[in-house]
């Protein structure tokens, strides 16, 4: 086994070549072109393959100078780590520093207020002299007058020169005095201008200054405005990351499966690689030749390496498809416009990449295939004891009879209900760093494989019972106890693995599951006559899931149906057009081949895909009044699918001439035939239903019975103001029905009326005037269980009083109650 060559492949690396979307599953078809082969035995592994896939489907074939010996596949854990297909992405380091005020500018007014201050202080300085020079002046003044007292006092002093001595000195202080008063004067008037021209120069600064606080607040509002709107976006960049990251990891496989392929290219071998089969020397040496050939063309040698094309086929059940549509109804115009949209699915682990989609209304979940044409037992009856509480409802059935129709369920649904869980196959580890972790995951393997079937085999059990409920509801109801029991005794059965004993807390209890088990099964080599090829084909192939031949054409039913985020766009003119799929039919089974190359990824939520555009002509519409229970019409279209598609049951967005009405359900509609969709409740159908009136018979006065006449009168209205515009009505309303001979009930309004009987005319118009005569026609008809039925043509804008008189007779002294 040493001189086998390996080759390792990763599932995201080959080229999706197609994927076929079915109502319940999907078919992909990987391709690895131009693999290079060594003489003798090659081994080629192929990681990554979704674990939701069915094992059993996988098939490997393709064309090359080799042979196929063996495929095996199994579940192994996924080693890879989720950090690093998907590294966490730092912050953006777009947020803003803090708000730095700016410097206060130089507004032109410091050198003014600098100078007119200094003047202030150097006229403070000149009034300070001058207040000195008169306080001296004053001083002064009194010592002289101090001195001319002390003049009488003194001896041998001339009076006349003290008086000339006080004139001059006086004279003197004087001047000094006025001199000073002048000054100060003069200073305080200009220290007033001064101050008055510093006081303005101020206010005029302080505007300045106020106008450059607004702004600078202005900015830094604006500032921290704009850092509020980045740190908001910020967090939702944050959110979306998170929710990315969350949505990733819910399609993060824990597990894989990963298929091994052996091919042997030691020898040349016949086109067909089937072990059964046979081919003659003349193939053979035909086939060599022909790859001699082509080496000699290419300049290689053939002994030297072979190349050989493969083909991987696969099916998983967490892909599918779900119609859709939207249909726009124009009641002026009598036609209708359907959009058929393709809603895909895909919750695997895997990404399709430029990869051509078909879809397909064959039912792959259920072919029948592996069941048997059943064989009827003769059924023996025999008369049971009078005690034995046998009724005739107990032979309606036979034993097997019922066996075959719980087969039949279980075999229906199984499919359906029985899937892997999610949880254990999807998912982040509690801790992906640890070095241990890959080990843990790897002796894990085993009882997710256990866990994955137990909860599979009570997911049957479910479906059995389920099954039995509604087939034989007396003998196998409330047997729910029952399945818990099962489940708790398969859970009991299967121990935990050494690792988790040893180590529970390296992930989460609840997330310590996987997927079932599969041995290894070698495949024998399958060759087909559709395509050639140097070395013809090559080809494995497992079990019949992954051909979708065989199945019935079913509509979709299952999960993607969901009409939360659906929305009906009006069309504008010009309209953006779509291009639709190629349709083709092959016996039971409709395929529609999308236009180009489409990638599909996992995600949580439908895509939607347009298929085709039909055009309905000649929509009949009819509206459906029961005013005894509801006085209101309801609006009712019939259209024809003149179309060469089937229409598959699905949701559908209802726009009504231009007003969305809301969401119904498309019925299955085959190709040439009709269906009628309900537009609910018409507010142009005006309906009164007044009281019924009851007046005592003429016609029992004189006889022994007690006979009364009920009338009934219902009065539409068509507001519409569309002139020629007819509305069709059915108005329902029933009489009641006699269970005794004794009790007569006889309708004299409309007369002529009988069961079985051809329509008689009925209705007058609503409303009195001339001009109301012409409202159409009306036409009744008595049908089974006393319902009458009236057909009325009810022109736009104009009533119609339709009237039921209808006549009960009792016995005298009886009263008439409901049975």
């Amino acid at each position: 086994m040493d001189n086998i060559a390996k080759q390792e492949f990763h599932l995201r690396d080959l080229e999706t070549k197609s994927v076929t979307l079915f109502p319940s599953r999907a078919q992909i078809v990987r391709e690895i072109k131009d693999l290079q082969l060594t003489p003798g035995l090659n081994e080629i592994t192929i990681v990554g393959l979704t674990p939701t896939l069915d094992e059993d489907s996988i098939k490997v074939e393709g064309t090359g100078s080799a042979t196929i010996s063996d495929i095996s596949v199994d579940l192994v854990a996924n080693l890879e780590l989720f950090e690093d297909h998907y590294p966490s992405e730092e912050d953006d380091s777009d947020s803003l520093s803090d708000f730095d005020a700016e410097d206060k500018p130089d507004f032109g007014y410091d050198g003014k207020l600098e100078a007119l201050e200094d003047q202030v202080t150097l006229l403070n300085d000149e009034q300070a002299r001058a207040r000195e020079k008169i306080a001296s002046a004053d001083r002064r003044l009194k010592i002289l007058d101090s001195y001319g007292n002390s003049l009488d006092k003194k001896r041998n002093v001339v009076i006349e020169q003290g008086l000339d001595t006080y004139r001059e000195e006086r004279e003197k202080v004087f001047l000094d005095h006025q001199e000073g008063t002048l000054e100060l004067r003069r200073i305080q008037k200009e220290l007033k201008d001064v101050e008055k021209e510093r006081i303005k120069v101020a206010r005029l600064e302080g505007k300045e200054k106020k106008k450059w606080a607004k702004g600078v607040a202005k900015r830094s509002a604006a500032h921290t405005k704009l850092a509020e709107r980045r740190e908001a976006k910020r967090r939702d960049k944050k959110r979306e990351k998170e929710r990315i990251k969350k949505e990733r990891a819910t399609f993060w496989p824990k597990f894989h499966y990963t298929a091994t392929i052996t091919l042997d290219a030691s020898a040349y071998t016949p086109v067909s690689s089937r072990r059964s089969s046979v081919a003659s020397e003349a193939d053979l040496q035909l086939l060599k030749e022909k790859d001699q050939a082509a080496g000699a063309e290419t300049g290689e040698s053939s002994s030297s390496s072979a190349k050989c094309d493969l083909l991987i086929t696969y099916v998983t059940s967490s892909a599918f498809w779900a119609p859709s549509y939207d249909l726009q109804l124009s009641t002026i115009n009598n036609t209708a416009n359907l959009s058929f949209e393709a809603k895909l699915t895909n919750t695997t682990s895997e990404t399709w990449r430029n990869a051509k989609i078909i879809l397909s209304t064959s039912q792959t979940t259920f072919a029948g295939l592996e069941d048997a044409l059943p064989t009827l037992v003769p059924w023996h009856v025999k008369l049971g004891n009078r005690t034995s509480g046998v009724f005739a409802s107990d032979i309606l059935h036979s034993r097997e009879e019922r066996k075959e129709q719980v087969d039949w369920e279980i075999q229906r649904h199984k499919h359906e209900r029985v899937q892997k869980p999610r949880a254990e196959l999807f998912g982040l580890w509690e801790n992906e760093a640890g070095g241990a972790l890959a080990a843990q995951q790897a002796q894990n393997v085993g009882y997710v494989k256990n866990r994955i079937n137990m909860a599979q085999q009570a997911q049957l059990a479910a479906v059995e019972i389920d099954a039995r409920n509604a087939l034989q509801p007396d003998a196998y109801r409330n047997k729910g106890p029952v399945l818990e029991a099962y489940s708790k005794n398969i859970s009991a059965s299967i121990p935990p693995p050494p690792a988790l004993a040893r180590a529970g807390s390296v992930m989460k209890s609840k997330k310590k599951r996987g997927s079932s088990s599969f041995t290894p099964t070698a495949y024998g080599a399958t060759a087909s006559a559709r395509r050639g090829g140097p070395g013809g084909w090559v080809g494995g192939g497992g079990g019949g899931g992954g051909d979708s031949s065989g199945g019935e054409e079913e509509e979709a039913d299952g999960a993607g149906d969901g009409d939360g985020d659906d929305k009906t766009m009006l069309e504008d003119s010009p309209e953006l057009d779509f291009q639709d799929s190629a349709m083709e039919e092959t016996g039971l089974t409709t395929t529609y081949d999308l236009p180009g190359q489409r990638t599909l990824a996992p995600r949580s939520r439908a895509s939607k895909q347009r298929i085709a555009r039909i055009n309905f002509s000649n929509v009949v519409f009819n509206h459906t009044v029961v005013a005894k229970y509801k006085p209101v019409a309801y609006l009712k279209a019939k259209l024809r699918n003149a179309s060469k598609l089937t229409l598959l049951r699905g949701p559908a967005g209802l726009t009504v001439d231009g007003s969305f009405m809301g969401r119904t359900r498309l019925p299955r509609c085959s190709a040439g035939e009709s269906f009628v969709l309900s537009l609910g409740i018409d507010p142009a159908i005006r309906v009164v239903y007044p009281k019924p009136e009851v007046r005592r018979s003429t016609s029992g006065l004189f006889s022994k019975e007690d006979s009364s006449i009920y009338t009934r009168t219902v009065t539409i209205t068509n507001t519409k103001a569309t002139a020629g515009k007819v509305a069709t009505l059915y108005v329902l309303d029933q009489v009641p029905i006699s269970e005794d001979e004794r009790l007569r009930v006889d309708i004299l309004s409309p007369r002529g009326l009988v069961s079985g009987g051809s329509a008689v005319a009925s209705g007058v118009p609503g409303r009195e005037g001339s001009e109301n005569k012409d409202w159409g026609k009306a036409t009744a008809l008595l049908r089974k269980g006393n319902e009458i039925s009236w057909e009325v043509n009810l022109k736009a804008g104009k009533s119609v009083k339709l009237t039921l008189d209808y006549e009960i007779a009792a016995p005298a002294g009886e009263h008439v109650i409901q049975c």
